[in-house]
């Protein structure tokens, strides 16, 4: 019996230490702004419509205190005032069960530059709620809320006035990146899904049930001219996005893809949109990166995280692309909106 309370005492005593160095570790680990950066979490709702979960991140004024978003750690200063001026809004749109905290890093860096980020949480195509994925207005669903959550932050939120109007640029990641476009103006015809998933069998295939043509977003009710400027990340349904369809997308687009990429492959998605659009852009084809690398580093929190929103190949650096990738993102909207901060 005593050997047993030694036995046990021990291993509670071993667990406690652990525990708390993991404790400390996650608290080393947050994420520091090089400047003072805001949050505030709104429940975007226009017209009776169901709320939209927005994290809005931004430039502050106020005091910096450790912020839990989810797993992540990080010194922000929640619900301080926006700093003086009026600054760029950039929204992300998540991919498939996705969340606010995907693209920490990025609405970051783009905070500590002067821009006011907004992150959507598409209602049921989210972590913790894939009720609308594959359903027919699961894409048309994501765009109006896209819409819907601008009207909000141009026309609600308590801090709208510190909203440059002529300066918004749109962010969308997988899912996010097919609804980016329908913002912007591209006409996708989903029912060209059916035929070529019969063919050439991707990802996106698998999320569809048998015999559901998915909705095409009705244009005049989803494109929206406020939004200047776009980066689309390893954006899938590259079936849907004939010439014919993209030809009316005349801002500025980023598309970037890995090259790794199994779920959104580059040459029939990413690369096959970027030759229809207008302004031919380049495609930013990352070598050794997969679809997951566009999402935030998983850091010490990764333990914690399905494996699959962690995993890259082998020898792939995660947090050293992210730093390149967050420039990137910073200076193309940047010079795309013709926005420089003041300092």
């Amino acid at each position: 019996m005593k050997l047993f309370v030694r036995v046990f005492v021990g291993l509670s005593v071993l667990v406690a230490v652990v525990l708390a160095g993991f404790g400390v570790a996650l608290v080393q680990s947050a994420i520091k702004p090089s400047r003072t950066v805001g949050i505030e979490i709104v429940n975007a709702a226009e017209g009776g419509s169901r709320p939209i979960t927005t994290v809005i991140y931004y430039p502050a004024e106020g005091e910096v205190k450790l912020t839990w978003l989810r797993l992540t750690p990080a010194m922000l200063a929640r619900g301080a005032p926006v700093s003086a001026g009026q600054h760029p809004l950039i929204l992300i749109s998540h991919g498939t069960a996705g969340s606010p905290t995907g693209h920490l890093d990025a609405a970051v860096a783009l905070a500590e530059r002067g821009f006011i980020v907004a992150a959507l949480v598409h209602n049921g195509d989210n972590y913790q709620d894939q009720s609308s994925v594959g359903a027919p207005n699961w894409i048309s669903d994501r765009a109006h809320e896209v819409v819907r959550v601008t009207d909000y932050l141009l026309g609600a939120w308590s801090q709208r006035f510190s909203i440059d109007a002529d300066r918004i640029g749109l962010f969308g990641f997988c899912a996010g990146a097919t609804t980016a476009l329908a913002n912007i103006g591209a006409t996708p015809d989903f029912a060209l899904v059916s035929q070529t998933c019969q063919v050439r069998p991707e990802f996106v295939c698998q999320l569809l049930a048998p015999g559901v043509v998915l909705s095409n977003p009705v244009e005049q009710e989803v494109y929206d001219p406020r939004i200047k400027a776009a980066i689309v990340a390893a954006p899938g349904f590259g079936m849907v996005f004939t010439q014919a369809e993209l030809e009316s997308v005349t801002i500025p687009v980023d598309v970037w893809v890995g090259a790794d990429d199994g779920n959104t492959p580059a040459a029939t998605n990413a690369v096959a949109i970027a030759r229809y659009l207008p302004a031919h852009p380049s495609v930013h084809l990352v070598e050794g990166t997969g679809h997951a690398s566009f999402l935030a580093p998983c850091g010490v929190v990764g333990i914690l995280m399905p494996p699959i929103v962690c995993a890259d190949a082998a020898g792939f650096n995660r947090a050293a692309f992210h730093r390149t990738f967050n420039g990137e993102v910073v200076s193309f909207f940047s010079r795309s909106l013709n926005y420089e901060e003041a300092r």
